[in-house]
C-alpha cells in the first residue's frame, strides 16, 4: 500500500478524517504525527484569527 500523501492546504478540521484512518489502521506513529500538526495548526488558525480582528 501507498502511503498517504496530505494535500498542501489543509485547515486543522481536515486532519479529523485523516486522525479517523490512522486510528482504523491502528497506526499508532502517524496518529501522533497527525495530532501534533492539527494542535500546532489550530494555535495558528487562533493566532491569525487575532491578528486579523476575526474572532469566533
Amino acid at each position: 500500500m501507498s502511503e498517504y500523501k496530505e494535500p498542501m492546504m489543509m485547515c486543522s478540521e481536515d486532519y479529523d478524517e485523516l486522525i479517523d484512518m490512522a486510528l482504523a489502521m491502528k497506526n499508532k506513529e502517524w496518529f501522533e504525527e497527525l495530532v501534533k500538526k492539527q494542535k500546532r495548526l489550530r494555535e495558528i488558525e487562533i493566532e491569525m484569527r487575532r491578528e486579523l480582528g476575526v474572532l469566533d
